[in-house]
């Protein structure tokens, strides 16, 4: 009984131990900081001075130019595409949605057009026969319920 009884105690020390918490550390005085994260003592002939640290996030990028491309289906036609090497170049298309878009590409800024424009739309030619604001209204992309209010 009195060995099970040392047993007992000395699980819960060694338990208590373990759960307590240790005393806290007080924090790091500036010098002490400066001494851990300050430049090295030793500069060798392959070490850069610290104003002159090259950080891999900042290195320069040598062959590595930022490329795009495009390309817009153009319905019938052969669709139209353009890319851009260069750096800082952006690239953009819209695919032919006739009678409101043509399709287009734009890479860094130079536009090239689906080889033909879009028929006009039946609402178009209604509009220019006989100059109707329901026909004209839709014409321009206005919905029919917008249109009907419009011209009432």
């Amino acid at each position: 009984m009195r060995k099970v009884c040392i047993l007992a105690c000395t699980m819960f020390l060694i338990a208590a131990a373990g759960f307590s918490q240790t005393p806290s550390v007080a924090p790091l005085t500036n010098e002490a900081l400066a001494a851990i994260l300050g430049p090295a003592a030793v500069h060798g002939s392959c070490t850069l001075p610290q104003n002159e640290a090259l950080f891999a996030a900042n290195r320069p990028r040598t062959g590595l130019a930022k490329t795009c491309s495009a390309t817009a289906t153009c319905g019938a036609d052969p669709s139209v595409s353009c890319s851009y090497g260069g750096s800082g170049g952006t690239c953009s298309f819209a695919n032919r949605n006739c009678p409101n878009e043509q399709g287009h590409v734009t890479c860094n800024g130079v536009t090239t057009w689906c080889p033909t424009t879009c028929p006009p739309s039946v609402w178009c030619q209604q509009c220019d026969a006989t100059g109707d604001c329901f026909a004209c209204c839709r014409c321009d992309g206005g919905g029919a319920g917008h249109c009907a209010f419009v011209c009432g």
